[in-house]
């Protein structure tokens, strides 16, 4: 009679290990398989007041900044007008504490027009140069040191051999001043069908910028 016993004793244990281990394994399939987010970190009070000075300071910077323009001068010999004279004007944005009557540093837009014996050429441009008014207020006499890239058109007339009257051009200006003098070179295609120069390369050296 033992052995039956020990064998009921055995299937007993066996079927209640299967139950034991189908009702875990239910359990952990119903749990959810993603946890909650973690809920974000309140901002601390410092942080919070790095970035108000930050706002302040950027605030005050453009407050105190105003826009200004400066005139410019060039007297220049070239090969494509020969000699002429070009006005032109430097917008720039500037701190209203900032005079340049004992010398600055700019930076901006350039405009300029420059009529000349065999041409008249206008351009557009982005410039830098330092340099001092002296007693004038927008006016520029003394370039120390500058350099501007341009987008130049360029309309000759009169005898201007050997590049033809009536003839119009667009293209590129690299400027460069040093104490003064005045360095320039270019390149340009002509905007005429029929026109007997299809390219122009122009240098120049002169006074100003």
């Amino acid at each position: 009679m033992k052995q039956p016993q020990k064998f009921f004793c055995t299937c007993v244990f066996a079927c209640a290990q299967f139950l034991g281990q189908h009702a875990f394994a239910g359990e952990v399939q119903a749990e959810p398989t993603t946890s909650p987010a973690p809920a974000a970190a309140p901002q601390s009070a410092q942080e919070q007041s790095a970035k108000d000075q930050a706002m302040q300071q950027v605030r005050a910077e453009l407050e105190n900044t105003e826009r200004r323009w400066y005139g410019l001068m060039r007297v220049r010999y070239s090969n494509s007008q020969l000699l002429s004279v070009g006005f032109g004007a430097l917008f720039v944005e500037q701190p209203k504490s900032e005079n340049c009557a004992t010398g600055c540093m700019l930076h901006g837009w350039q405009f300029a027009v420059e009529p000349g014996l065999y041409g008249l050429q206008g351009s557009v441009g982005w410039g830098r140069l330092a340099g001092e008014t002296g007693q004038l207020k927008h006016f520029i006499p003394t370039v120390y040191y500058a350099w501007a890239f341009r987008g130049v058109v360029l309309r000759t007339w009169g005898d201007s051999r050997p590049i033809e009257p009536g003839q119009t051009f667009a293209g590129i200006e690299a400027s460069f001043s040093i104490l003064r003098m005045n360095f320039a070179a270019g390149v340009m295609h002509s905007l005429s069908s029929h026109s007997p120069d299809e390219w122009l390369y122009s240098g120049s050296v002169g006074w100003g910028f």
